[in-house]
């Protein structure tokens, strides 16, 4: 593989870290090139994080340049706007439905689109789009914190995607705390089934 390129965004406490964590970790375990690139705003205070995991041969610097994303894990709506200049056209974007909307909206100095208006603005990069309330599939499997694996349950089901779920899991039991494996497990598994 010369080069595949993943933009992993959302808000501070989704586990965007740790889901780029486990992609790097695949990569490597699998003998592939790999750099991270991580940006974080203010993660504690809910503010944008975005991951940049680059796998291949041909790859060197840690980030994306623009317009040469293959694929979004885009853990909440309106961020994969803010990050949509990084991917190329037809890429696949793995999307959760479910809004964090911020205090600038509830306030009333600000408007939050609906998920269509978010849907349709993408669409003008791709119709690769597959989504669900990820949010809602984590806490019912066991809890909000496991939306991470729920995510790259998904991303393991696309057709580009450069690992089997059965390798993401693996890394999954090597990254996360042992009491915490079975729970991002089922959550991962859940997560695989929203293609079919």
């Amino acid at each position: 593989m010369k080069e595949f390129n993943i933009v992993m965004c959302g808000v501070g406490g989704q586990g965007t870290v740790l889901a780029s964590k486990i992609i790097a970790q695949t990569a490597i375990r699998k003998s592939m090139n790999t750099r991270v690139g991580e940006t974080h705003g203010m993660s504690q205070r809910g503010g944008t994080v975005i991951s940049h995991v680059r796998i291949g041969s041909e790859v060197y610097g840690a980030l994306i340049p623009e317009a040469q994303g293959d694929c979004m894990l885009a853990f909440e709506p309106v961020e994969s706007l803010r990050y949509m200049n990084y991917i190329r056209k037809g890429a696949y974007i793995v999307l959760n439905e479910h809004p964090i909307v911020p205090t600038s909206v509830n306030a009333g100095m600000a408007t939050y689109p609906s998920f269509e208006e978010v849907k349709k603005e993408l669409q003008r990069a791709t119709d690769n789009i597959i989504h669900t309330d990820a949010s809602k599939i984590a806490t019912e499997t066991g809890g909000i914190i496991s939306l991470n694996m729920v995510i790259l349950g998904m991303f393991s089901q696309i057709p580009t995607c450069p690992f089997s779920a059965e390798d993401l899991k693996q890394s999954i039991e090597e990254l996360v705390k042992p009491k915490f494996v079975e729970l991002n497990l089922a959550a991962f598994d859940k997560g695989t089934t929203v293609l079919h």
